[in-house]
């Protein structure tokens, strides 16, 4: 059997091995034998058509994986994160074993996307050398960057006030975020702001909408008084001035 040959039988079993784990222990967030069947193929095909041939030989995979569902089944997987971590760690495992490598852990993000019927998904595979640029953290985690850019804030829809006044700042839909934006187009966790060395980071967590700065689609980007920022279309503003504007918390839009 040649190497080309061997690698494809690899892949097939991989999926097989995976196809068997999310039937197992994971079937609580699938609704059928078909579903998980679809999961397992989508995650293989990925890691078969998408990996790279490093200079030593060996196969670096991509290690960051959009997982996108409708708002209804999406809600529903995001409810089952030990479920989700554990199939993360039989991916890494399971490649691993079938002869890839990562630059890092998988992880596997859960977005919406109207356009998908309930419960089909649709994965698609990135490599990222650091998985904090699209993963969010949280403010523990960030005090290893403390200085946060004096009297910043963001002015939202043309017309609200948000004070950035934390290391972490969490955007979405969801209320448990630091600024709500009250907008069907917002996902629930969408983007996420992060003082590192006296500047504002802004980055996208794998949002189905997506985030511009200036017009330009980002993952991250560093931002400057007077940028613009687009959540699925909701306009911000960034800004610092000498006068700390007032708090805001939860902001309804009217878009009409």
């Amino acid at each position: 059997m040649n190497a080309k040959s061997f690698l494809k039988e690899q892949f097939i079993k991989l999926e097989q091995r995976l196809k068997a784990v999310i039937e197992g222990s994971t079937a609580q967030i699938v609704s059928s034998k078909l579903d998980s069947q679809e999961i397992a193929a989508q995650l293989r095909r990925i890691l078969q058509e998408n990996h790279q041939t490093l200079q030593d030989g060996h196969l670096l995979a991509p290690n960051y994986f959009l997982l996108a569902a409708s708002p209804l089944y999406a809600e529903k997987l995001r409810k089952q994160q030990p479920l989700l971590k554990e199939l993360e760690e039989e991916l890494e495992h399971l490649a691993t074993k079938a002869g890839l490598t990562f630059a890092s852990p998988p992880v596997i993000q859960i977005v919406e996307d109207e356009d998908i019927p309930y419960p089909q998904v649709s994965i698609s595979g990135y490599f990222s050398q650091d998985m904090t640029e699209t993963h969010g953290i949280n403010e523990k985690e960030a005090q290893d960057h403390p200085e946060i850019p004096q009297n910043a804030f963001l002015i939202v829809n043309g017309v609200n006030i948000f004070p950035l006044d934390k290391p972490v700042i969490n955007i979405g839909r969801h209320p448990d975020n630091h600024l709500v934006l009250d907008d069907a187009r917002v996902s629930r966790q969408h983007a996420q702001l992060r003082a590192v060395r006296g500047q504002y980071r802004l980055f996208d967590l794998g949002s189905a909408g997506g985030t511009l700065v200036n017009n330009q689609p980002i993952r991250q980007a560093i931002l400057s008084p007077g940028d613009v920022i687009s959540l699925a279309g909701i306009p911000l503003v960034y800004g610092e001035d000498r006068q700390a504007p007032g708090k805001t918390q939860k902001l309804s839009l009217n878009t009409q």
